[in-house]
């Protein structure tokens, strides 16, 4: 009886590189486009984030005589007592900064997941209650404490009838007289440069001025302005946002200096967290 033997044909060496090459074209053809869709992605998570914020200080100021958080007293449910203030400390009790000011609007936010970016690149934490404790029973929930919970910053002087002044928005800006700022004002956990407060102004210097980062957004983020709009802007868009936005400064709180290649000190007051 004849047997017949079954060659089994392996790959050569030429077709095996051949076959990893062709894969690793695939992927650096892939990749890019897959970073691409994630970083659209996120923007939009944020644009829904900062929708939801914006809503929220207009519910909270139909109740407040028109006035946002920060315009309103202490002792009348506001925060104006603790504008351009800022402690980090793990009990809301003994902290102060613009986690305050979404802390007073915990009926009007969903969740205290809302205030952090999907971009986030920096050591931040999302918070999944608004309670300054954590309940009994619970092993995973985080509190919202203090300004380290949060992505963004709070436009101190914001009004309702100011629809093009910035109100709240992504905190990855600077201004160090590069296009494309290399320091942010604030880097988490507390790097301040120049500071965690600044009047952004309405005029700059040309070629330089206030910027978003090359980070989380690449070189954009999105805002929230008084009409409760979301813009995705970038450093010219910014800029001229500022530049239409009325040069109105309130009295509450502290000084804010202005950052360097900035005209207009005390206007567009911004604090970070």
């Amino acid at each position: 009886m004849k047997t017949t033997r079954q060659t089994i044909r392996a790959f050569t060496l030429v077709e095996l590189i051949a076959v990893l090459v062709t894969i690793g074209l695939l992927a650096a053809m892939l990749l890019p486009a897959l970073a691409r869709t994630k970083a659209s992605v996120q923007r939009i998570d944020c644009s829904n984030n900062l929708k939801q914020i914006g809503l929220a200080f207009h519910t909270w100021a139909g109740s407040h005589g028109g006035l946002f958080p920060m315009q309103v007293r202490a002792s009348n449910g506001g925060t104006a007592d603790y504008v351009g203030l800022r402690t980090i400390s793990p009990n809301q009790a003994t902290t102060r900064g613009v986690f305050d000011v979404f802390l007073v609007m915990s009926n009007e936010l969903s969740s205290p997941r809302l205030l952090i970016c999907p971009a986030e690149n920096e050591a931040r934490l999302a918070a999944t209650t608004f309670s300054g404790t954590i309940p009994v029973g619970s092993t995973n929930a985080v509190p919202l404490t203090n300004d380290l919970n949060t992505s963004y910053f709070v436009g101190v002087d914001a009004i309702e009838t100011g629809s093009q002044m910035l109100l709240s928005g992504d905190h990855n800006l600077g201004s160090d007289g590069n296009l494309v700022p290399l320091r942010g004002f604030v880097t988490a956990p507390a790097t301040y440069s120049p500071d965690f407060k600044v009047s952004l102004g309405t005029n700059f210097v040309p070629n330089a001025g206030v910027g978003w980062l090359n980070t989380m957004h690449v070189q954009r983020g999105n805002s929230v302005i008084g009409d409760c709009s979301v813009q995705q802007l970038d450093r010219v868009h910014l800029q001229q946002t500022l530049q239409h936005s009325g040069e109105q400064s309130l009295s509450f709180g502290p000084n804010f200096p202005s950052p360097p290649f900035t005209i207009g000190a005390g206007i567009n007051r911004v604090q970070f967290p």
